[in-house]
């Protein structure tokens, strides 16, 4: 039954971002309204105003150290995106732009960095992160930036912005990411073309939202000029990974995706499988960012904070949620690079591969590389070829596949 609903959902899902496609771009942008300061800047006007997925809401040049060591101008954005159920919805992200004219050819290339996961108390989005001096990925957002190209990094739902982060519900996580590449082209000193070259790069969750990019590009933001995704450490299928951390040191990755779904499904309505002792430690957790939450929340089971003992992934509605949100069902349509690590103890390594097979049926071109390491260095090792493997998409160099 949970299959058929699972299907159902997609396809709902799926009529509905080619509907919002079909209207996206009927009207102009609207003019940004003024930011208001601080903090403040993260809580968006209620109502929203009228607009189009992508549309600023508003902007700001920003202090940062990664873009005074790029000798780049970064904008924070609150911008327009769409929620799983197709509501309207404000994510805030930061946009960064070399200040050097571009010296290639054509229109200077715009890159979407999906950041890995940072926690999920506001303070842990991307965009304070920069602020802060502090954001753990700022090499890989710098190995963009050193090749002149605009780098538009999302903070995605609910992080940093009011409510729950939406963490790892991939079809937000996606549009997250594709509007922020509508928005970058929107803050006019930017001076970022709409109609330009556009690559995605994006890590563990941000490998997650760039397989829900390459899924819904095509129905939800068809305007976009992707010529290549390169996705690693993909958690492609969250009952998989589920199995994985529970019980190990990964255990608030599995906690926080509880949130994700909190925030991202309402009517799951995540708490009535939660004890009061469990709805403590969810309200504990969203208080934290990675690295303390890691810390406080090892070997852990899920069970221990239930109701009953009972694992709500296991349940009807709870397992076709899930189901919606695993990557393999949609060709897709612009070229992709997987990457690995064969040692990978938070999203095994089969996951990844399990992945490629079910694009490559669908006749994908992709190609997956395998590093002998773990999760965290995979990133770092695979950085020079996720990089020169962008640089030749943006060059017209066609793209291998393994399949």
């Amino acid at each position: 039954m949970s299959i058929v609903i699972a299907r159902r959902a997609r396809v709902a899902l799926l009529a509905a971002a080619a509907a919002l496609a079909a209207v996206c771009f009927a009207a102009p942008p609207a003019l940004a309204l003024d930011p208001p300061a601080g903090l403040a800047f993260y809580t968006p006007p209620n109502p929203l105003p009228a607009g189009r997925p992508g549309d600023v809401i508003w902007y700001r040049v920003a202090n940062t150290s990664i873009a005074t060591d790029n000798n780049a101008t970064a904008y924070e954005v609150l911008y327009r995106s769409t929620n799983v159920q197709g509501g309207a919805i404000a994510v805030s992200g930061t946009v960064l732009v070399p200040r050097a004219a571009w010296a290639g050819r054509g229109t200077r290339p715009l890159t979407a960095y999906a950041s890995g996961t940072q926690g999920w108390d506001d303070s842990c989005a991307p965009s304070r992160s920069m602020t802060a001096g502090n954001f753990d990925e700022s090499f890989a957002v710098t190995n963009l930036l050193r090749k002149g190209w605009a780098v538009a990094v999302t903070d995605y739902p609910g992080l940093g912005t009011p409510g729950d982060h939406q963490y790892n519900v991939g079809i937000s996580e996606g549009r997250a990411v594709l509007d922020i590449l509508r928005s970058a082209s929107r803050i006019a000193p930017a001076g970022i073309s709409a109609t330009t070259q556009v690559g995605v790069e994006g890590y563990s969750q941000g490998g997650g939202a760039a397989g829900w990019v390459i899924q819904q590009e095509a129905t939800y933001a068809p305007e976009l000029n992707i010529v290549g995704v390169a996705g690693g450490g993909t958690p492609a299928n969250l009952q998989a990974v589920k199995a994985n951390i529970d019980n190990s040191a990964f255990f608030a990755f599995l906690a926080g995706t509880a949130i994700g779904f909190r925030g991202g499904y309402p009517a799951l309505n995540v708490n009535r499988y939660l004890t009061l002792y469990g709805r403590l430690a969810i309200s504990t957790l969203n208080s934290l960012c990675q690295i303390p939450a890691l810390a406080l929340y090892a070997f852990h089971h899920l069970t221990e904070y239930t109701v009953g003992g009972i694992d709500p992934t296991t349940q009807p509605d709870f397992r076709a949620a899930l189901d919606a949100n695993n990557l393999g069902t949609i060709r897709p349509n612009v070229p992709v690079l997987q990457y690995h690590g064969s040692f990978d103890e938070v999203i095994p390594y089969a996951v990844e591969q399990s992945l490629q097979r079910q694009w490559c049926a669908l006749g994908a071109r992709t190609r997956l590389s395998a590093y002998p390491l773990e999760h965290v260095t995979t990133q770092l090792g695979a950085q020079i070829e996720v990089v020169n493997w962008l640089q030749d998409r943006f060059n017209g160099v066609a793209a291998t596949s393994n399949c």
